[in-house]
């Protein structure tokens, strides 16, 4: 028997890598998301033999084309479901060169169904269309408006079919102000395709949720294991440290539209994944899944730069790595694209370049674009007094204090983040910000930049004025920002977080203030002056103090051991006879430190339910 020839690296697809391989292999596969172009570059491939399994009879028709003994090729599209794979079994279990041609077309890579990997399948992949191809795509559509077509390159993210439905969108009315109306149709769209690799179910409904959570595992999606292996099984679905995911441009377009059709049970979404996600950060030993907890309350924060900067409707495929003196000349070219781009003194910038490398080459972290082209940096130097001479520049009269924090010596100072590409440029700031918090780091932001100082006081880091001098020359002075995410600053932060998430039309109710109301719930007249009054919808005095009984029993008997020991505490220390934390923390035999994150924890949560009443999916 012949043996399958061996597996090469998947191939970039084109109209003509796509040729080459369907003339050369036996058995060949294009891959690539929902909507990426797979048809159209099929069409492209001259006289073949088309089967479409979505269409009637196909499935019944397949043997019968696989079996015929022609050169031709044989194209098998929409090979999605589960139905459609297991008719391929005789295509995988056949001996190489005892067929025909074929080439299959499916979202999801047939290497990960078992046994595919053996075959010898030359894969052939789809990528994301650039943005000017986009762009072409909205003109031949005819959508003349600049700020339309901007804003269907934007939420298309190089996926041909959102931008085709967004174009439909704004011929049927949608202005550019309304991006969830124009995301709407999209979302639809996404999701009558996805029906066609499974049946329309519950499935529809968690999938929203999930896109409008970032991420979720069972608990967060209220799925039963059924449900959530269905949503797994979804192509644009893939697991995370934090559960499934949406991947991107279908997340970002779901979530719009969610959040314009649905703005209040959007909120209530946000809230209960703050609050599922907080309980698990207070309780988390690991620091590197500290770290993926807290991008995931990041992704929630409600703020128009962080989640645009942060959290772009975007498709990376790049690659972070540290540089090396060997990266120098293409680092010095693109910290010079950062200057000129920001108005800055491009000689001075030099000068800062040339001792960055000198002292240490390695606090450049460079972005590669999925080949070897490298795209994008940051520049982060250690803040010591060994690296003084780098680090007083950026931050003058701020130096002595910051170093002289308790934490300045493990601290890391950014001198530069720099990446056109809006993808990249967010996977390297996460990335950045994932590193500093799993090593508890003090990081210190020296900007000149008024986005990048939006997108600090977005993340609510701390602010300690602007240098002395215009340290750029660019005739603006550089702010400087710092935030500690040492194990006891972290909590404190990601509250400062929460609260700006979820907080559109009211705000959100907080653990503290929740806190205040349970300690004056016998007094109606100081009850009277809760801001829990408004917040997320008006309530009478009465109505208040019935919610918050009522919160805290259901609580109390919850199933998970955490959420009943916090609905204990609040019972006992708010509603019951008086006692002090000391005795409750004896009576529940946990130490203080426990005790006093479950009553933190109980509190979170009550606010959280009350933000979420009355939004339901």
């Amino acid at each position: 028997m012949a043996e399958a020839p061996a597996a090469a690296a998947p191939v970039q697809a084109t109209p003509n890598s796509l040729r080459e391989v369907v003339a050369s292999r036996d058995l060949a596969h294009l891959t690539g998301p929902l909507g990426s172009g797979k048809s159209r570059l099929v069409a492209g491939l001259g006289p073949v033999s088309l089967l479409d399994l979505d269409r009637p009879g196909a499935l019944e028709r397949l043997p019968t084309a696989l079996a015929k003994n022609t050169p031709a090729p044989l194209v098998v599209d929409s090979a999605d479901d589960d139905r459609a794979l297991a008719a391929l079994e005789p295509l995988r279990l056949r001996r190489p060169g005892s067929g025909r041609p074929v080439l299959v077309v499916s979202r999801r890579s047939l290497l990960a169904r078992p046994g595919w990997a053996d075959t010898g399948v030359a894969v052939v992949e789809t990528g994301p269309w650039p943005d000017a191809r986009i762009g072409r795509l909205t003109a031949e559509a005819r959508v003349t408006d600049a700020r339309c077509r901007e804003l269907i390159v934007r939420l298309a993210a190089g996926n041909p079919l959102i931008a085709d439905a967004a174009c439909r969108a704004v011929h049927a009315g949608a202005p550019p102000t309304a991006a969830g109306a124009v995301a709407d149709g999209a979302a639809r769209e996404i999701v009558e395709r996805l029906s066609r690799e499974r049946p329309a179910g519950p499935w529809q409904h968690a999938l929203v949720r999930l896109a409008t959570v970032w991420s979720a595992d069972e608990e967060l999606l209220d799925a039963d294991p059924d449900l959530f292996d269905t949503l797994a099984g979804l192509s644009p679905v893939v697991p995370t440290e934090l559960g499934l995911a949406l991947t991107e441009p279908f997340r970002g377009v779901i979530e719009l539209a969610h959040r314009w059709r649905r703005p209040a049970a959007h909120r209530g979404a946000w809230a209960r994944a703050l609050a599922h996600r907080k309980k698990l950060l207070a309780d988390e030993p690991a620091a590197d899944h500290r770290s993926r907890l807290t991008e995931g309350i990041i992704a929630l924060a409600d703020d128009d730069a962080v989640r645009e900067t942060m959290f772009p409707i975007s498709v990376t495929r790049d690659v972070i790595h540290t540089a090396t003196p060997d990266d120098a000349d293409t680092i010095g070219t693109l910290m010079r694209q950062w200057a000129r781009q920001g108005g800055l003194d491009v000689r001075w910038t030099d000068r800062l370049v040339e001792r960055w490398l000198v002292d240490d080459p390695a606090s450049f972290q460079l972005i590669r674009d999925g080949g070897d082209r490298i795209i994008g940096l940051t520049n982060t130097q250690q803040v010591t007094e060994r690296t003084m001479n780098c680090v007083e520049p950026l931050l003058q009269q701020h130096t002595d204090r910051l170093l002289g924090r308790p934490r300045g010596a493990g601290g890391w100072l950014l001198g530069a983040a720099y990446c056109p590409d809006r993808g990249a440029h967010a996977h390297l700031l996460r990335g950045l910000l994932r590193q500093v918090i799993t090593g508890g780091l003090l990081l210190t932001v020296s900007t000149p930049n008024p986005d990048y100082q939006r997108l600090l006081r977005g993340l609510r880091f701390q602010r300690h004025g602007t240098t002395t001098d215009d340290v750029y020359r660019c005739g603006r002075k550089p702010e400087i920002f710092s935030q500690d995410f040492g194990s006891a600053a972290l909590p404190d932060w990601t509250e400062r977080l929460a609260r700006t998430s979820g907080a559109r039309g009211g705000p959100r109710p907080t653990g503290q203030e929740v806190a205040r109301a349970l300690a004056v719930i016998a007094d109606p007249a100081r009850l009277a002056e809760s801001p829990l009054l408004s917040s997320p919808r008006p309530r009478t005095v009465a109505e208040l103090r019935a919610d918050l009984w009522e919160a805290v029993r259901r609580l109390a008997d919850s199933e998970v051991r955490e959420e009943a020991e916090a609905g204990w505490i609040l019972q006992h220390y708010y509603l019951g006879r008086p006692r002090t934390h000391q005795r409750l923390a004896q009576q529940l035999h946990i130490s203080r430190a426990t005790y006093f994150r479950r009553l933190r924890h109980g509190l979170d949560l009550v606010g959280g339910g009350l933000a979420a009443e009355r939004s339901v999916l």
